[in-house]
């Protein structure tokens, strides 16, 4: 499988959202360009994808956070290859692009987060260099908006 790694553009994004949809979301389409504008819009975000022939077979979006503890650092927050196309280093390569972009963001560190019920990243994540330094409960409350119904 010929792969080549590159920024995300618009033109990628029915394949991106293909992807959105295979990792679980459900995402309406209009929810996922919405959301690629404002990585591609932002000099703090970026999105690479993978591709074969011409076609989406995978894709990571990388951002510059800030923390306390560090300041800032990047942080991966969505990596996805397409079940046909797994175990062929396309994740791999993924990484490499979000680490390399990473660095010359003149960023230290990289973190990740993973769900628990993602089984596969938990092997995948530490067999290409990465630490698992804790775990976490995630809380949400929904904030009522100005002008919406009670």
């Amino acid at each position: 499988m010929d792969i080549s790694i590159e920024p995300g553009r618009a033109d990628h994004l029915d394949g991106i959202h293909a992807l959105v949809l295979e990792w679980g979301y459900t995402a309406s389409r209009l929810r996922t360009k919405a959301w690629f504008e404002a990585i591609t819009d932002s000099p703090s975000h970026q999105i690479f994808v993978a591709l074969s022939g011409g076609s989406v077979v995978g894709w990571i979006a990388v951002e510059k956070r800030l923390f306390l503890s560090e300041l800032f650092v990047a942080e991966i927050t969505g990596l996805v290859v397409g079940s046909r196309a797994r175990r062929a280093g396309i994740g791999q390569l993924l990484v490499q692009s979000a680490e390399d972009w990473s660095s010359s963001m003149g960023l230290p560190r990289v973190v990740v987060r993973s769900n628990v019920t993602h089984l596969e990243s938990h092997g995948f994540y530490p067999a290409v260099g990465y630490t698992q330094s804790k775990t976490t409960h995630v809380y949400t409350k929904d904030l009522k908006q100005p002008g919406s119904e009670p």
